[in-house]
């Protein structure tokens, strides 16, 4: 089974990891965020990890999805963010800092582990974001950290969409993550590029947290 995008009409080969660059005010966040919706819409089982966001943005931005199959690793809130009665606690794992690499991916197994155990036909992860990593500690470490990743992912047939800030990084950043992807979604000037598993551009409108594909080039 294929994984598909919400938009455009596109889907990508189970094992695939994709690098999706773009800067703060061009949608990013909104595409990967919807890549999850789409997949919870369909039934796959998703890892949501944010380096960025507060626990309560997150459950507000899921709230009108079954999240009984989302799991979640949040490295700016604590346990304390939440009431204790929260009913789907079991579902958030909270990292004490972004520099917790360990932390953060034996989180990732754990729920790859429960989430097999399910018979789901998928399974997404969203990784938001990379640059956040790269601002507490070197490349060289989260490369490391990211090949193990990368290559769990492909071993679990799963798909990784790992977000990451444009304009704020050298080429070397860019290009030694750009290895461990299958695929560079690039979103810039109104205009979303694939390459990698696809050679497909499209125009684009952001409007009330959507994205609007305009047209293909």
């Amino acid at each position: 089974m294929n994984y598909k995008f919400k938009y455009p009409d596109m889907e990508v080969a189970p094992g695939t990891n994709l690098l999706l660059l773009g800067d703060l005010f061009s949608g990013k966040d909104i595409f990967s965020k919807d890549f999850i919706k789409e997949g919870l819409k369909n039934g796959e089982a998703c890892i949501f990890v944010s380096t960025n966001d507060p626990i309560q943005d997150t459950l507000e931005e899921f709230k009108d999805y079954d999240i009984g199959l989302l799991g979640m690793i949040n490295c700016m809130s604590s346990r304390s963010d939440l009431a204790n009665d929260y009913p789907h606690m079991g579902q958030i794992r909270f990292v004490a800092s972004p520099t917790e690499l360990a932390s953060i991916m034996a989180y990732i197994n754990e729920f790859l582990d429960i989430l097999r155990g399910r018979e789901v036909p998928g399974i997404r992860i969203v990784f938001d974001s990379v640059s956040t990593l790269l601002m507490y500690s070197n490349l060289k470490t989260i490369y490391k950290f990211l090949h193990v990743l990368t290559n769990t992912v492909k071993a679990q047939n799963a798909v990784l969409l790992m977000t990451m800030e444009e304009g704020v990084h050298d080429r070397i950043e860019i290009s030694s993550l750009e290895r461990l992807s299958q695929g560079l979604i690039t979103m810039a000037q109104g205009q979303i590029m694939f390459n990698g598993f696809s050679r497909r551009k499209f125009d684009y409108e952001t409007e009330d947290d959507r994205i609007v594909i305009t047209g293909e080039k």
